[in-house]
């Protein structure tokens, strides 16, 4: 009776416990085909996001003279990749977006995604994307991922302004579905883990 009680018991307990989540990220209730990105690349070339087929791509929107948020999260994106090794590393994409193209041209972008490139060893083949596009390019590609973005003058200011925006990472699986996002502040841990899952299942389709 004893060993009945302690079976039932169990049995009970682990069913008021939740399943435990695959997914540290905010999952949207429908995977869905991630919106294209047809804008230009730091070098110029047009870019297709089927072209990252096979790859967990993250996908971040910022601008290059952003002073905090921008330059942590790609930091954070540098210690996910390195934090994959050289087996799982090239299969992860990161996508920067700039919501700044007035300043942002071609050359500045892959200047500062190049700081971020030798930590993941650019002299590997490995390194962030960097896109472009003109705000009739850009605007409907913001709109399908939910970001939004407000200029902020800064009277007096080297900079002249500063852009307000969604701070968030997107991320898409290597059939190219848009899975969940992550809010600032999600730490490398969590998004190591959902993008190692995510590779490792793709690799057993």
């Amino acid at each position: 009776m004893a060993l009945l009680a302690l079976v039932a018991g169990s049995l009970l307990l682990s069913a008021c416990q939740p399943a435990p989540r695959k997914l540290h990220g905010v999952p949207y209730e429908k995977p869905k085909p991630a919106p294209d990105l047809p804008l230009t690349d730091q070098y110029g070339r047009p870019f297709s996001l089927s072209t990252q087929k096979g790859k967990v791509v993250i996908v971040y929107f910022g601008y290059t003279s952003c002073p905090d948020v921008c330059p942590v999260t790609l930091a954070q994106l540098t210690q996910v990749w390195t934090g994959l090794g050289p087996d799982q590393a090239k299969f992860f994409q990161p996508i920067f977006v700039t919501v700044d193209p007035e300043r942002d041209t071609d050359e500045v972008i892959a200047r500062y995604l190049g700081a971020f490139d030798s930590a993941v060893g650019g002299d590997q083949g490995l390194g962030f994307i960097g896109l472009r596009g003109a705000p009739a390019e850009l605007d409907p590609v913001m709109a399908a991922y939910g970001v939004q973005a407000e200029k902020r003058p800064q009277p007096g200011s080297a900079v002249g302004y500063t852009v307000d925006h969604t701070a968030s990472i997107y991320a898409i699986d290597t059939e190219g579905n848009l899975l969940e996002w992550f809010p600032y502040g999600a730490s490398v841990d969590d998004i190591l883990w959902d993008v190692r899952y995510l590779i490792q299942k793709g690799a057993k389709k």
